[in-house]
């Protein structure tokens, strides 16, 4: 794991200027971007001007430069959860992957995958939205658990690293209690502890968070809550009690770690239901803040070292923000 990072790092890395001298320093101007979502009520607001920004590095104040709609060419990965206990209604699912598609712009590079207990790649990246919904039409559970979920987002961010996605997005469709499908007959017992397989496998969520922040992924995701809990397990038979260390022993604490840290470390949204049944209106919603983001520019001092924490703002008051930051630019 560590030859894998060290690898990534130095990927992203070496994407960054190198200044030979103290002179060429003071000559140049850092800009930095950032691909912006400002939203009042859940609805994305596009008439702010630069005045109406505030960005700040590490609590330092930096002068905004420019702010245009974010005109980028988008890399977007679907990634959709297809463990059997996920996918309970495949109508809400299917329907809601068709409203993603359609309502993202037109010629933007889509990709579709599912993951489980490994990732499966359904449609690699292209412009042909015929294509992709032709394929979401089909979607079907496969996977008996889907406990690949912290490596699936780290493999997808680090291939659309490798193709040099300038705008990379995940939209993430999942769920909490999701990671071990277990059946009456899978689950042991002992006392009244329920024993199961760990749902998390393979990499550490921070090292994932990691992952995502070094290649400047905005993950949005939807997370449908309770579904992957056994059924059996809402019965009147099993206690808070029981049914709490049913969602630890599953490998649940990785996972809703990662979920509750990505809007914060990726800048992406997050959405919860408790039914699929509004899985169509939300990731429809998703699309359209993705397609109605800002691309603001600012000034930073050459040769800081990058700060820990970026923060934007907008003077006006009962508007959200989230930001995910873009490669440098240098100009002289």
């Amino acid at each position: 794991m560590r030859a894998d990072r060290t690898l990534l790092v130095a990927a992203v890395m070496a994407s960054t200027f190198v200044v030979g001298s103290r002179a060429e320093l003071a000559a140049q101007i850092l800009q930095q971007s950032l691909f912006v979502s400002v939203l009042r009520s859940g609805d994305p607001v596009t008439d702010l001007t630069a005045d109406e920004f505030v960005i700040e590095e590490d609590g330092e104040r930096r002068e905004v430069l420019r702010v245009e709609p974010a005109d980028v060419p988008m890399q977007v990965a679907i990634l959709v959860d297809d463990s059997r206990g996920f996918a309970r209604n495949l109508s809400h699912v299917r329907n809601g992957l068709a409203e993603l598609i359609n309502s993202l712009p037109d010629g933007q590079q889509i990709a579709l995958s599912t993951f489980g207990e490994h990732v499966t790649n359904i449609v690699d990246f292209t412009t042909n939205k015929d294509v992709l919904l032709e394929e979401a039409s089909l979607y079907a559970p496969f996977s008996e658990t889907s406990s690949y979920l912290l490596n699936a987002l780290a493999q997808t961010a680090a291939d659309l690293d490798r193709r040099g996605a300038i705008r990379p997005i995940i939209v993430l469709l999942t769920s909490e209690g999701a990671n071990t499908q277990m059946s009456r007959v899978s689950l042991g017992r002992q006392g009244d502890t329920p024993i199961s397989p760990r749902g998390g496998t393979g990499l550490d969520y921070r090292f994932v968070l990691e992952v995502l922040k070094e290649t400047m992924v905005a993950v949005h995701s939807l997370v449908v809550r309770d579904v992957g809990i056994p059924q059996f397990a809402t019965t009147p038979g099993f206690s808070t009690a029981t049914r709490g260390a049913l969602m630890q022993d599953s490998g649940d604490r990785d996972r809703a770690s990662l979920l509750q840290q990505l809007p914060k470390v990726t800048g992406g949204g997050r959405e919860e239901l408790g039914t699929t049944s509004a899985v169509p209106k939300l990731l429809a919603q998703m699309a359209n803040e993705i397609s109605n983001q800002y691309l603001v520019t600012y000034a930073r001092p050459v040769g800081l070292i990058p700060p820990e924490e970026v923060e934007v703002k907008v003077t006006r008051r009962r508007h959200r923000v989230r930001s995910t930051p873009s490669r440098p630019i240098m100009v002289r």
